[in-house]
């Protein structure tokens, strides 16, 4: 996940009265990760967080943050799949 726009992070966290600190203690982590979420340089963070944060700020986390969809590995289809018969072999 990513934060959409790190000025609006901000803006809602003042909105609640939260010091940047008073959110990282209810979010259990670290006023440094606040701040670099707010200033846009911490590019990814986890949707656990993200939801944590949303719910502090009293918002869905849609409204501050983006889900990036992980590239999918291609996988083998069943009927792809040969088995090796031991007596056979």
């Amino acid at each position: 996940m990513r934060v959409k726009d790190p000025a609006a992070l901000r803006r809602r966290r003042k909105n609640k009265r939260f010091s940047q600190g008073d959110l990282a203690h209810l979010v259990r982590r670290s006023q440094n990760t606040i701040s670099l979420l707010e200033l846009g340089k911490m590019k990814t963070l986890s949707e656990d967080l993200a939801v944590a944060i949303a719910a502090r700020l009293d918002c869905d986390w849609e409204d501050l943050f983006l889900l990036e969809e992980a590239e999918v590995a291609p996988t083998m289809r069943s009927s792809e799949s040969r088995t090796v018969d031991p007596v056979a072999a």
